[in-house]
């Protein structure tokens, strides 16, 4: 029950979606300049675009740790404690002499996209009623997808007098150094709800969570839509690789993607109480795997961008369809379930990480693209059969 005297700060959401794309911006460099990367360090294309493996692995295990502390921490802090990970990753990135170094550096990247993507969600239960709680996560999740906007622009600007380091430090780090000090002024110490805050064992949130065939479903479902969503972490070196596009070029399609991108994941948020979480997500997602199916198997350029820009779409409403969904699984213990769901998230993306290294280096985008979109495909069959909408059930009772 929300308190009728206050309300959260207009400048909350605006600062949580700055912090959440602060986090992605060093990935983003990273998937634009692959290329340059492994060329710098003398590996190959696949070996290199493994590193993001290092960062998955990251996340889950800060993910499963968010789990734990978040029922009985402040989610605030543990916010400001993402960001600051995020920081010491980017300066690791700088400055790292080898790809073993790189690959160090990954951790504190992975840990910042983990906590602060887990906390923000949780901060958004904490503080906004259900029926604002959609569209609040589909700002989120546009957040996401604007940093692409952002990081295509400025990479391109950047590389054109400077290499992949410079971009690192003059456009990561100063998003993550006004996030952190951002979020210490606006964010909320405390709930604005007036909601009970269990501090039951983390055992018993995840006893719950997986005891529920439909929650389980859910999260799985989370890990398939990031395999499936992973093919945009190669698409702009499908694209050069395939077609010959400079680096520039290249990060102009990645903004023109991510704009329809950011703009898809909004309009779901405005979508979910209307549509429904469950039959959006059905939608959206089989659309969008199918896409990831076709797009590398397109023979132009022109062709292949278009529906490659709207798998890139329709991904993103996906994603703020689950996300919406899995936020109302199980409300008493939000923070674990979203934590829970940032564990299956980076799941997903090491899976996908560890198929993209070893398609690309043994049998090319096409199987890559294939591969990936029959996963997106699983997780529709999953989300049709197993996963119940639970805002749709306690209206029913």
């Amino acid at each position: 029950m929300a308190n009728s005297s206050s309300a959260p700060s207009k400048l909350l959401l605006p600062i949580l979606s700055l912090a959440v794309l602060s986090t992605w911006l060093v990935t983003i460099i990273f998937q634009i300049l692959l290329i340059d990367i492994a060329k710098y360090y003398q590996i190959q294309i696949g070996t290199a675009s493994m590193a993001a493996s290092v960062g998955s692995v990251s996340g889950i295990i800060f993910g499963l740790l968010m789990a734990v502390v978040s029922i009985r921490f402040n989610h605030k802090l543990l916010l400001l404690s993402g960001l600051v990970c995020t920081i010491l990753g980017i300066l690791g990135y700088y400055f790292a002499p080898n790809f073993a170094s790189l690959l160090a550096a990954n951790i504190g990247v992975g840990a910042g996209i983990a906590i602060v993507n887990a906390m923000s969600f949780s901060i958004i239960g904490d503080n906004y009623p259900l029926e604002k709680r959609g569209k609040a996560v589909g700002v989120i999740v546009a957040a996401m997808t604007f940093a692409f906007v952002v990081g295509s622009i400025a990479v391109g600007v950047i590389v054109s007098f400077g290499d992949w380091r410079l971009a690192v430090i003059l456009l990561a780090l100063p998003f993550a150094i006004a996030s952190l000090v951002l979020a210490a002024f606006v964010v909320p110490r405390r709930p604005i709800l007036n909601v009970h805050v269990n501090k039951e064992p983390f055992s018993i949130g995840c006893k719950l969570a997986f005891s529920c065939l439909s929650t389980v479903a859910a999260l799985l479902v989370t890990m398939f839509l990031l395999c499936e969503s992973a093919i945009s972490y190669y698409s702009v070196s499908f694209f050069r690789d395939q077609f010959g596009l400079s680096a520039t070029l290249g990060a102009s399609f990645n903004l023109i993607a991510n704009v329809a991108s950011a703009v898809g994941g909004a309009v779901a948020g405005l979508m979910v109480n209307r549509v429904g979480r469950k039959k959006l997500g059905t939608i959206t997602l089989v659309i969008s795997s199918g896409l990831t199916i076709m797009f590398m198997f397109m023979p132009t350029l022109e062709l292949s961008g278009f529906i490659g820009i709207l798998r890139f779409w329709f991904s993103s409403m996906a994603m703020t369809a689950g996300g919406s969904l899995i936020l109302e699984q199980l409300p008493k213990f939000r923070s674990t379930m979203m934590s829970l769901n940032t564990v299956f998230m980076n799941l997903g993306m090491f899976v996908a990480s560890l198929i993209g290294g070893f398609m690309l280096n043994g049998y090319g985008y096409q199987a890559l693209g294939l591969v990936l979109g029959s996963l997106g495909i699983v997780g529709t069959i999953v989300w049709i059969t197993l996963v119940k909408e639970p805002v749709l059930q306690n209206k029913n009772n």
